[in-house]
């Protein structure tokens, strides 16, 4: 528009030439320092040689720094959905959060270090999926390990050897994101078989699944897990009191005889028909072997396959 205008040689019977001197938004004073900036690097064009998505892209990431929250006791550097996305991820400072931000991710806080605050361990007990995105270097070790002996992570994003999040371009933050690995292809060790690391996952998840439900004594089903009969059942009502243990047989003749039930755990697979049995109690938590194919489970039922 400006060069278009720039254009007109005439105004009504009356020569003219027109120039453009400054470009305001007056309904942004927000915006005003970002606004000066933007006319001094266009009045450096010539001298420093710019490209348009150089200038673009600084004016995008001072815009950006309004979108950056003080999130918990703390006053964290966090994106604005960190308390409402279902996902968490989490970095290292206020710059990756900044980064972050630039392609549309507003779901981040910021440890600011080593030190894990409490506030963001109780944040992730409330996640469906927590991931973690550090840099590259030694520090970003230092801090994947030390998160996850406090939170239950799912995935693990870091930034490419000797990079750190802040300085990554759009496209290497996408492509670190996309590449993220699970918890069992991350911290597997040397010597430690991957059918080893897989329990470990599988029993963090059962562990985040009960903290879901507020169960407080996750050991009585921990324990019937590992010591449940082959080909049995076992039920619990809301107090993890045992109500019953019948073979297969039995707990398709008996299972409405305990309308108390909230947890079960089978010794074998969840099939259509048992679940047709227990849609209209008040189960909310089975754990199985696996499932029938095309098996369709209830909101209100979480399963969980050991």
């Amino acid at each position: 528009m400006a060069a278009t205008i720039e254009t007109v040689t005439r105004v009504g019977p009356c020569e003219a030439k027109i120039r453009l001197i400054e470009i305001r938004d007056v309904r942004e004073r927000k915006r005003k320092k970002i606004i000066e900036r933007a006319a001094e690097l266009l009045k450096e064009w010539d001298q420093k040689s710019l490209e348009p998505s150089e200038i673009e892209e600084k004016i995008d990431t001072d815009i950006k720094l309004g979108e950056i929250i003080k999130w918990g006791p703390e006053g964290l550097p966090a994106g604005p959905n960190v308390e409402s996305d279902d996902d968490l991820i989490i970095v290292e400072g206020r710059a990756d959060v900044l980064n972050l931000l630039r392609i549309g991710i507003k779901n981040t806080v910021a440890v600011q270090g080593t030190h894990i605050p409490k506030s963001v361990i109780d944040l992730a007990k409330k996640k469906e999926r927590v991931t973690i995105f550090c840099d590259g270097d030694r520090g970003g070790e230092l801090i994947t390990k030390e998160l996850m002996q406090l939170i239950n992570v799912d995935f693990i994003a870091h930034a490419p050897d000797g990079y750190e999040v802040e300085e990554l371009t759009r496209k290497q933050m996408i492509k670190s994101l996309q590449n993220k690995r699970s918890t069992t292809e991350s911290l597997e060790k040397p010597g430690e078989t991957s059918s080893v690391m897989e329990k470990k996952v599988t029993e963090t998840k059962l562990s985040k699944l009960l903290r879901k439900l507020k169960v407080k004594n996750q050991s009585i089903i921990t324990q019937a897990l590992k010591t449940i009969p082959s080909g049995h059942s076992i039920g619990f009502n809301n107090k993890l009191e045992k109500l019953f243990d019948l073979t297969a047989g039995k707990l398709f003749e008996e299972i409405s005889k305990y309308n108390q039930t909230e947890f079960i755990i089978i010794d074998g697979i969840l099939s259509k028909r048992l679940l047709t049995l227990v849609m209209n109690m008040k189960i909310k938590f089975i754990a199985c072997k696996n499932k029938e194919e095309e098996l369709t489970i209830p909101e209100q039922i979480n399963v969980y396959y050991f």
